[in-house]
């Protein structure tokens, strides 16, 4: 059993959580169900939807979540991945505090140059920067509550920057995934009949070329969510898939601080 995790770190976060279930048998990886934190957890605002997302990761197997697991070395300026996270969880009080440290620091960094800075694993894949105006909520919420209490643990690895543990949790990219299977990664994600036949287009791309297979009714789930989280949950197990068949070795360069993107 692996899971993928589309994330969110918005105020209703349970309604945009998706958690895509799967099996692998032989060959196929199939797609048993796909659902909102809000539908499998029965809460939608950010704090307690976190709250249930980390219990629900402890006992897990293998997860990837399509949040940033880390900010650039010259950003937060530790020895360590870990020490990393512990900066993350206490730069800040609040996601836009934490927005405001890291530029500040990246502006010193650079002699005032730039403010927002990539990590090396980002820049091969197109990943956009880890506390930048699109994804700062989800680095600090993701890392603050859902990935560094997990971290301390013996019972979780977070790879490729830690071994052992009974889960394994991932980061992954859905977009990345996407465009590596040369299948639509953006305009996906509206309700229009364009962006729902780019939908229907993913869905039978993944049949077609990936061991993805999927149960009765997550097909058409896949392609009626309009948001398009669905699909990226499903996306996201895709790569959590291939970083496990691949026992989580990195396919290109990383720091060891940063954290590192699977596609």
């Amino acid at each position: 059993m692996l899971h993928g995790v589309d994330f969110s770190g918005a105020a209703q976060a349970g309604h945009n959580i998706w958690i895509a279930e799967a099996t692998v048998d032989g060959n196929e990886l199939r797609i048993e169900s796909c659902d909102s934190a809000a539908d499998r957890f029965g809460v939608a605002e950010r704090a307690p939807s976190l709250g249930q997302l980390r219990a629900f990761l402890r006992d897990a197997d293998t997860v990837g979540l399509d949040f940033p697991f880390g900010v650039p070395a010259a950003v937060h300026q530790r020895d360590s991945w870990a020490e990393s996270l512990e900066w993350v969880a206490t730069a800040a009080t609040d996601a836009d505090g934490f927005q405001a440290t890291c530029r500040s620091r990246a502006r010193d960094a650079t002699e005032g140059e730039r403010a927002d800075l990539r990590r090396e694993t980002d820049g091969p894949v197109g990943a956009l920067c880890p506390y930048g105006s699109h994804v700062w909520k989800q680095t600090f919420f993701g890392i603050r509550d859902v990935l560094a209490p997990l971290a301390r643990t013996d019972a979780v690895a977070v790879r490729p920057m830690q071994d052992g543990g009974d889960t394994s949790l991932c980061e992954v990219y859905p977009a990345a995934t996407l465009a590596r299977c040369d299948l639509p990664a953006a305009e996906y994600k509206d309700g229009g009949e364009p962006a729902r036949e780019r939908r229907r287009t993913i869905v039978e791309g993944l049949e077609a070329e990936t061991p993805l297979a999927f149960a009765q009714g997550v097909r058409a789930e896949l392609i009626d969510d309009a948001g398009g989280d669905a699909l990226d949950a499903v996306v996201a197990a895709l790569a959590t898939h291939r970083a496990r068949e691949a026992d989580f070795e990195p396919d290109r360069a990383w720091d060891r601080t940063e954290g590192h993107i699977y596609v």
